[in-house]
């Protein structure tokens, strides 16, 4: 009996407003799964060109597509049959805490190095969302947060697809801009070759009415490192970090440094957050959101608690983040081996 299956498609398109563009959207990759299964492993991307208003959102219209309850949204239900139940829901989070739509740019952005902007879903029906946007100042459209907050990157919005696959065939979805400087737009158009198969692909090229770009789906590296050296291999090319792993006296478990790695594993400097409050470190990949936390030896994966194996402790060391490697590498679903006789710990 033949799997059922069905694609989301990946888009670019711009959208204008006269004869600028106020953003580029797209969604991140194409994705095969079964009818029924949750898209919310991929997101929508907005890179906002212009300035956004607070009180700016938009209509997403989806087509083959159910979307989860606001409850699951949110994270607020128990029910963990429900489809797309995540512990902490898909609400943007800053240092754990939901934005309430009242802060602004300025009151939020100080808070993190990441660059990805607040957001908040508010479920209409089974095919629509609505997505409320945080003002965005015109001086920091196009340019970096790094007078904010560190971060070198561009500020985006990164929205979780909260639906689930509903029957074979495309997913595709409209755009309605509900603001003077965003305007909406639809008529999405992809490689649309439906496959059996249950992997994960890339687009190559995707044209719109007004942009050609070259979308694919985050790469995952290959990372090795070597306890005692400062020197980090990504696809082995050398790279030079502040914080050598090393051998654990207590447990002999090889610690490694986890902003380094994950960052390395996934290209991203906004993979990881830090809540100095908490002494909590977040990884956010691909719709998951990890957390460990100093001196503890839980770690949580969408909300849900697994210990550390041998009891071992996530712990700072020369100003960084460093748990085992082994556990690491579970958290982010990479494969993870070790090299005893080079005191190597690989991951990819």
């Amino acid at each position: 009996m033949k799997k059922k299956i069905m694609l989301i498609l990946a888009a670019v398109m711009a959208l204008s407003t006269g004869v600028y563009a106020a953003s580029t959207n797209y969604v991140s990759s194409m994705l095969h799964v079964k009818d029924g299964a949750s898209l919310a492993g991929e997101s929508f991307h907005i890179e906002p060109h212009d300035e956004i208003e607070t009180g700016s959102s938009i209509v997403i219209t989806f087509h083959g597509a159910v979307v989860f309850s606001q409850e699951v949204i949110d994270g607020t239900s128990t029910d963990r049959s429900e489809k797309g139940y995540n512990g902490s829901g898909y609400q943007y989070k800053v240092n754990g805490a939901n934005w309430n739509t009242a802060d602004s740019f300025y009151d939020v952005m100080p808070q993190t190095r990441d660059s990805r902007l607040p957001y908040s879903i508010k479920k209409l029906n089974d095919e629509q969302i609505e997505v409320y946007l945080c003002n965005l100042p015109d001086i920091y459209a196009d340019n970096s947060l790094a007078n904010i907050n560190g971060s070198g990157r561009r500020p985006y919005y990164d929205i979780p697809i909260v639906a689930y696959a509903d029957g074979i065939g495309e997913v595709t979805m409209d755009l309605d801009a509900n603001s003077t400087n965003l305007t909406g737009s639809s008529g999405y158009k992809s490689n649309s070759n439906v496959k059996e198969t249950t992997t994960a692909e890339t687009t190559s090229e995707v044209t719109t009415e007004s942009v050609t770009e070259t979308t694919t789906e985050a790469a995952v590296n290959s990372v090795k490192v070597q306890m005692g050296s400062n020197i980090m291999y990504v696809n082995d090319n050398a790279v030079e970090i502040d914080a050598a792993p090393y051998i654990q006296l207590s447990s002999s478990s090889a610690m490694v440094p986890l902003r380094a790695i994950s960052e390395a594993l996934y290209g991203g400097e906004d993979t990881v957050g830090w809540d100095a409050d908490t002494k909590t470190v977040t990884i956010n990949y691909g719709g998951n959101v990890i957390n460990f936390t100093i001196g503890s030896d839980i770690m949580k994966i969408n909300g849900a608690e697994k210990p550390i194996a041998n009891g071992v402790k996530a712990e700072i060391k020369d100003g960084r983040t460093f748990i085992p490697f082994r556990a690491l590498g579970e958290a982010l679903d990479a494969k993870v081996s070790w090299n005893a006789n080079t005191k190597t710990a690989a991951f990819n």
